[in-house]
């Protein structure tokens, strides 16, 4: 057997980095957002200040309180305010080097995140981490920071090279995956009483599952059954006192066939579900 050690050092690049933990959280806003603010003057009520003072535009969230407020912060809150943060310090530092570097990180996380690659954008991206880490000492020099040597900083170099190896960062992002917290978390949760919460939450995914398994048996037993008026998706059951959430349901009364009288109601389907389950 190969020692887990070796492995790990005969591998130079064994994992691909994430780009939700790694670079908009770890680098954008644990590192360079406090940087930022050490290196201006009165740093978090001036950032605060410019924040509040942009004009609203649809495509733009108005952090109407600041940032420094904001207690908890999602992939949302980090890429609405990556958007805005280099236009936000602009002349805030009397260093234009600090502006230079925001730039820099940022054109690197743009990069990052193409879905498709060129010979020309990789080298965008390479010349993007090099522009940082050139001039980074800025940072030091405004005792904005003592030293760089952080594993999330180390690891952006390596980012060139696992693409050219594993393709894109979209292939091995978990901000996909990550959304499925709201369907098997969050919404089911909102369906519980909030006592008790994780045997009801427990209860109501597999009730859900068994739902769905059963509506996808009537499918294939009994042809047209999924397609006929009032069935394009089965009654999820409720948890007592609440309702349940399902985002997956749409209206699909204009394209509905006609309701064959031998096929079940959803109401009779969760009826015989429940003499099953019970």
């Amino acid at each position: 057997m190969v020692p887990v050690l070796s492995m790990f050092l005969t591998c130079s690049h064994p994992f691909p980095g994430d780009l939700a933990p790694s670079v908009h959280k770890g680098v954008f806003k644990d590192h360079l957002v406090k940087w930022v603010t050490t290196a201006i003057p009165d740093g978090v009520r001036e950032i605060d200040s410019r924040f509040q003072a942009m004009a609203g535009h649809p495509s733009f969230r108005h952090f109407k309180k600041g940032i420094s407020l904001i207690s908890q912060w999602t992939g949302n809150e980090y890429k609405n305010m990556e958007k805005v943060f280099l236009g936000t310090i602009a002349n805030a530092s009397k260093h234009p080097e600090v502006a230079r570097r925001v730039c820099a990180i940022l054109d690197f996380l743009y990069y990052t995140h193409f879905k498709t690659h060129t010979d020309k954008s990789l080298c965008k991206l390479e010349d993007a981490w090099t522009r940082f880490h050139a001039n980074k000492s800025i940072f030091t020099t405004l005792e904005a920071r003592q030293h760089f040597n952080i594993p999330k900083i180390h690891s952006m170099q390596h980012y060139l090279h696992m693409i050219h190896s594993h393709g894109t960062t979209d292939g091995y992002n978990t901000e996909a995956s990550e959304h499925l917290h709201i369907d098997f978390a969050k919404h089911t949760y909102a369906a519980s009483n909030r006592k008790d919460y994780i045997e009801q939450m427990k209860t109501w995914l597999a009730r859900r599952e068994s739902v769905d398994m059963f509506f996808s048996y009537l499918c294939w037993a009994m042809p047209g059954y999924g397609m006929a008026d009032g069935i394009d998706g089965i009654d999820k059951p409720e948890v007592a006192g609440t309702s349940t959430l399902d985002p997956d349901d749409e209206d699909d009364e204009d394209d509905a066939l006609p309701t064959s009288p031998t096929l079940p109601t959803p109401h009779d389907t969760s009826k015989i579900l429940y003499s099953v389950t019970s």
